[in-house]
């Protein structure tokens, strides 16, 4: 049913003429509610305004005036009428749709159902209509229009002169004599950020009532303050509309161009504000081995501490780092790094005790690392253990298990989301010796059987296969095409090592025969032009690891060397420039000594140049390239968007 707003000066007369624009009747306005200041010169006009509309029973009729505003002598006047306008016309909105709601539908009084009204703009100061105009642009309405009214009454005072109605007669014979017209400017259909607010968001205090009429005031300035931000947000976004498409997250564009500016400036790995920003940014992790956590110090002495059979954990073997380590001088070469790593995976996780501590961990460092989603590789028939009843499959699932049961702890709130989500992705391991294809069988066989078994997708589950190990021409992905038909079919994700030790044919082979959709590390991508085109027109992501390379291949960090050497310096800055969706991550956080914030900052020194914008791109690309659903993509997307820190 149609309710009409108005605002009110010392022409009282205008309520009324504004309340013709509709039929008297079924079909015309039930409820007038009037905005007013609370002058005392405006007392008598509300007195005849409300004896009017006694003639008309059916319509209810409300006046309300602004408390301490009784002059316009400045802007803080007009603000302060403004708050209440915004906040008294969500109340009039939302009213209209309980009223609505009662009588078309039933509804309960309370409901939070909104109507859009008609504003007229005709009354009060020029400020206040102006006002009324902003807001019904702001909050819609069905229509906005105003009044325009001939004088045509004699002035007893001034001969020759036309007044305008000033009784409730004059205002009945100047709409039967036509002096009163319209000028209708048409709907508004009220910006959508406020589409669903409510009253009860932007409360009015209530002064004092008396009769129909009540004083009010807004106790603060949250509704215009909000508005400012929405419109300056507005601004910007125009602002860098062209460059839209340049921006990994569409959030940015909301950004002042003097941050943005600050965003495409080079990363300074020696800055401890951009270490700081980076350890604040949200970030994402898709090449982490849980085996490689914990291999060191109070990591590791604390997952052996949670053994359930402490007596027969192995003994501690001696696994020391290099003197120079994380940032050894001279690469020590892949197998020297997995040495490393001795005192952990296979050799302590068939305790589950020790497993179960590790992934505790492991979930403690993504919180403390601000990592908002990864994918955890792992081997479960390494940890199995037949002698104690723990198949590969009890295995994987005490691993998914105990990440679910640290999800849930991390979340604010029941329904909401986790601070941290982890799936799970099962590694399918080459060796350069003996019968490695039937454990890569076995393994992608539990792979498929877990996908089949956990199907919730807002759960930690098995999102994909990993094909890693030892990389040569014997090993090459093409030779295992026909063992990875039954994880294609069953819709599982699959990524490879490839590159890192191999050279370009080895990746074309896991792009060609594979089909992967993502290659681990891929060093020598840049050795076939052709190779690297079809990397990037095929969206395959490329996971880097900085520090794991640079410990196991050597990259010159010096910036000059790094500029000067073309062919030996680390690729990640070239495969970005070519349009290659790179990521970086971690690929073993003990044996490493390095975060994710940590491997950020490490490309930053290989590749001078990296900007912050650029380390954005890379969590884009993740984000991108993550096994995970179009729903979930987009909810990680939303929150790293959020908490992307301003300068």
């Amino acid at each position: 049913m149609p309710v009409l707003l108005c605002s009110l000066g010392t022409s009282w007369a205008v309520v009324p003429e504004a309340f013709h624009l509709l039929p008297p009747g079924p079909a015309g306005f039930h409820a007038v509610h009037v905005l007013t200041s609370a002058s005392r010169q405006i007392d008598s006009g509300i007195g005849e305004l409300l004896r009017y509309f006694g003639r008309f029973p059916g319509v209810d009729i409300s006046v309300t005036r602004v408390d301490g505003f009784t002059e316009l002598r400045s802007e803080e006047d007009h603000f302060a009428f403004e708050e209440v306008l915004y906040r008294w016309m969500l109340e009039c909105r939302q009213q209209a749709g309980v009223d609505r709601g009662q009588n078309e539908a039933g509804g309960m009084p309370g409901s939070t159902c909104t109507a859009l009204p008609h504003v007229c703009l005709a009354g009060g100061f020029k400020t206040m209509s102006a006002a009324m105009q902003k807001a019904a642009a702001v909050l819609g309405a069905v229509e906005v229009f105003h009044v325009l009214a001939d004088p045509i009454f004699d002035d007893e005072r001034e001969p020759g002169r036309k007044l305008e109605a000033r009784t409730g007669e004059e205002v009945d014979h100047a709409l039967g004599a036509s002096a009163v017209r319209f000028v209708r400017l048409g709907p508004e259909s009220g910006w959508p950020q406020f589409r669903g607010d409510t009253a009860s968001e932007y409360p009015l205090q209530i002064v004092r009532t008396e009769g129909q009429t009540r004083w009010v005031r807004a106790a603060d300035t949250r509704f215009r303050t909000r508005l400012r931000e929405i419109v300056e947000r507005s601004h910007r976004i125009a602002e860098n509309w062209s460059s839209l498409g340049d921006l990994p997250f569409a959030e940015l564009a909301t950004w002042p161009a003097a941050d943005l500016a600050w965003l495409r400036e080079p990363l300074a790995p020696s800055s401890p504000s951009d270490r700081v920003w980076l350890e604040e940014l949200p970030k994402i992790e898709l090449h982490c081995h849980l085996g490689g956590f914990a291999t060191h110090g109070e990591e590791l002495a604390a997952v052996r501490a949670a053994a359930e059979s402490p007596a027969t954990l192995p003994p501690l073997r001696p696994c020391n780092s290099p003197s120079d380590w994380p940032l050894p001088a001279v690469a020590i070469g892949l197998e020297a790094y997995r040495k490393l790593g001795d005192n952990n995976g296979s050799t302590l996780l068939r305790d589950a005790g020790c497993l179960r501590a590790q992934c505790e961990q492991l979930y403690a460092h993504f919180l403390a690392q601000r990592v908002v989603y990864a994918e955890v590789r792992c081997s479960p028939a390494n940890y199995a253990d037949p002698t104690r009843g723990r198949s590969p499959l009890t295995v994987l699932s005490e691993i998914r298990e105990t990440f679910q049961r640290c999800m849930g702890c991390s979340r604010p709130t029941p329904d909401a989301p986790p601070a941290c989500h982890v799936n799970l992705l099962v590694i399918a391991t080459r060796q350069d010796r003996g019968d490695f294809r039937s454990a890569i069988s076995r393994h992608l066989t539990l792979a498929v059987t877990a996908a089949e078994h956990w199907t919730d997708d807002s759960v930690c589950r098995v999102v994909g296969v990993d094909l890693a190990g030892y990389e040569d021409v014997s090993t090459r992905a093409h030779i295992f095409r026909d063992d990875f038909k039954a994880v294609h079919r069953c819709n599982l994700a699959l990524t490879a090592h490839a590159g890192e030790n191999d050279d370009a044919e080895g990746i074309w082979s896991a792009v060609l025969e594979l089909n992967v959709r993502r290659l681990g590390h891929a060093l020598s991508l840049r050795e076939s032009q052709d190779l690297l085109r079809t990397v990037a027109d095929r969206g395959i992501a490329v996971e880097m690891c900085p520090y794991a390379n640079l410990q196991i291949k050597g990259f010159p960090i010096d910036d000059a060397v790094a500029v000067a050497h073309e062919a030996s310096r680390y690729p990640l800055l070239d495969y970005l420039r070519a349009g290659v969706r790179v990521t970086v991550n971690t690929d073993n956080i003990g044996i490493s000594a390095a975060s994710l914030a940590d491997n950020l900052l490490l490309a930053a020194r290989l590749c001078p140049g990296v900007t912050r914008l650029d380390a954005l791109g890379l969590q884009r690309h993740a984000l991108d390239a993550a096994f995970i659903p179009t729903a979930v993509r987009s909810r990680l997307v939303a929150l790293a968007s959020r908490g992307i820190p301003k300068p």
